[in-house]
């Protein structure tokens, strides 16, 4: 998804000019500047204006914008107001975005020229600033985003000076606040517009929150229109208040939803309820949303929540169940994780992707339904699922990430689906009670450590493997040597030289029934059709070991 950062520089002509189009030229921008003068949050926003004649130079230093930016447009106009209104010159900064987005921000300097400024007197309105300025032809006007971090009545804020404008920042509170609209300082009054996304991070004692209608930011960035819950960590919060007037957020019943209500941004870790239904209308469940509730024991998400944010549930110890929405697409990382009385989890179909770690921790869950409309797993997704016994995998999949079953020692038996290409590094260490593993002819690639703590009886490799991918040493480190392990004739002496333990050649199989004559050395005891025991057959015929029918012929 493409995300546009729009600089306006509302400037007001005091005398009229006329309405007409202005000409932006000579746009230029320096690049990311975090790889040559620093980190971002070293730098100060700031604007410097310089007129020559009636040519305006635009300079906007540190502008914050995705690292992946590669250009910026610059346009402007200049719009006609009322019979007593001003004119008012508007210039517009936009990114121009790569369709793959990078993970990270950075400032750019933009630069730019508008022509046919006759006058020197504006009144100038951006991302930051707002007021009056006075130029002079020739000389550069620095605008700086100046501010000043204060104390004022036991309560911290990150003043503005430019816009007498105050953020709320990590303070020590108890019980109830209510965050004031305004406060005073040396004289002056700042109004309360934005709460610091630490504000109350990780505050045990905050029991209810008040927010006044001054408030447009809470915890996020205006400029990328993105939440993050400000409350994570407040785990004695019951409710959140909102005044009914305030233009960005509201509240339903103590719950804090965007003004439209179409996104959940958090439910306090407190609440006192054990089940909840999100309202009908909500499209997004934020992340962190609901983290850290301890109360809540059941959840249904209306058919519309097509967006479930990452680490939506995370640490909500009493939930047993989440009803999903049909929506959904995907489920972001550690979603679920550390939910610890969990017990099952039906995903949808039409969910295509599961993130890193989403029930990692969830020492409860016995088992997980898998639509087949999933093609892609993060790794980690179920390490620590002490109590998952068996799972069906969704039969797209491509590849068995690392870590994917760490620690499931409750785990007995696993199908890899056809097609699978890759099982990676310690898929399944720890998997103690896993006996049989059976990797289809598609797998190519296999990684380290992939068994290490299991006592695997059998374990059975159709196809060619390529050492190449990895270092193919440790693929059977910490697994022992009592696992019989069969692979194609082709592949005996090649095995051989990275297991210790008994390796016999695969031959065309069909119903579970195995060639096993001429093995590479000596196998784990045979028992004919009438149920005796033999160490090795020694005559043609049908054979039972480890619980299939193998052939001698």
């Amino acid at each position: 998804m493409k995300k546009n950062n729009v600089l306006c520089l509302c400037v007001v002509l005091m005398l009229a000019v006329g309405a007409n189009a202005q000409t932006v030229s000579d746009t230029q921008n320096s690049g990311c500047l975090s790889h040559t003068r620093g980190a971002e949050d070293e730098q100060v926003p700031t604007i410097v204006l310089k007129k020559e004649g009636n040519i305006l130079s635009v300079e906007v230093q540190n502008f914050i914008s995705n690292c992946a930016t590669s250009d910026f447009v610059v346009n402007s106009s200049i719009d006609e107001g009322g019979d007593c209104d001003p004119w008012t010159l508007t210039i517009n900064v936009i990114p121009v975005l790569g369709e793959l987005l990078a993970d990270c921000v950075c400032p750019f300097n933009v630069t730019s020229t508008i022509r046919d400024i006759e006058r020197n007197h504006f009144y100038l309105d951006c991302w930051w600033y707002q007021g009056y300025v006075e130029l002079k032809d020739g000389e550069p006007l620095v605008l700086e985003d100046v501010r000043e971090d204060v104390t004022i009545g036991g309560v911290n804020y990150s003043l503005r000076k430019a816009l007498h404008h105050a953020m709320l920042k990590k303070s020590e509170w108890e019980r109830e606040l209510h965050i004031p609209f305004e406060v005073n300082y040396e004289g002056q009054t700042y109004s309360v517009i934005s709460i610091d996304k630490d504000a109350f991070r990780d505050n045990t004692t905050l029991t209810k929150v008040t927010i006044p209608h001054t408030i447009k930011n809470l915890g996020f960035d205006a400029a990328y229109g993105f939440y993050m819950n400000p409350f994570i960590g407040c785990t004695a919060l019951e409710s959140i208040e909102v005044d009914e007037v305030n233009p960005v957020v509201c509240s339903i019943e103590g719950v804090l939803f965007n003004k439209e209500k179409t996104k959940l941004l958090c439910f306090p870790a407190a609440a006192n309820c054990t089940s909840y239904t999100v309202p009908e209308g909500v499209n997004w469940i934020e992340g962190c949303a609901f983290i850290n509730n301890r109360n809540l024991v059941n959840v249904t998400l209306p058919d519309g929540v097509a967006t479930l944010g990452s680490s939506a549930f995370y640490g909500c110890e009493s939930l047993e169940e989440v009803k999903l929405s049909n929506s959904l697409q995907g489920l972001g990382s550690w979603t679920f994780g550390n939910c610890r009385h969990l017990k099952s989890v039906t995903i949808p179909e039409g969910v295509t992707f599961l993130g890193t770690s989403l029930f990692s921790g969830c020492t409860n869950l016995t088992s997980v339904t898998m639509p087949e409309s999933i093609t892609s797993i993060d790794y980690a997704v179920f390490e620590n699922c002490t109590s998952l016994k068996s799972i069906t995998l969704s039969p797209n999949l491509d590849q068995i990430e690392q870590k994917l079953f760490l620690n499931c020692n409750s785990l007995t038996e696993i199908q890899i689906p056809k097609g699978v290409t890759w099982v990676r590094s310690n898929a399944f260490q720890g998997c103690t009670s896993l006996k049989t593993v059976d990797l289809p002819e598609s797998v190519y690639g296999l990684g380290d450590f992939l068994f290490s703590g299991c006592q695997l009886e059998s374990l059975y490799i159709r196809g060619v493997i390529d050492f190449s991918f990895s270092n193919h040493y440790y693929l059977f480190d910490g697994m022992g040597t009592q696992t019989n392990v069969y692979v194609l004739p082709t592949e005996v002496e090649k095995f051989k030289t990275i297991y210790n333990g008994p390796i016999y050649p695969l031959s065309e199989q069909a119903n579970g029934i195995f060639d096993i004559s001429n093995p590479s050395i000596n196998t784990s005891d045979f028992f004919d059709l009438q149920g005796r025991r033999l160490k090795y057959p020694s005559a043609k015929g049908v054979y039972i070991q480890n619980g299939r029918k193998q052939i001698k012929h």
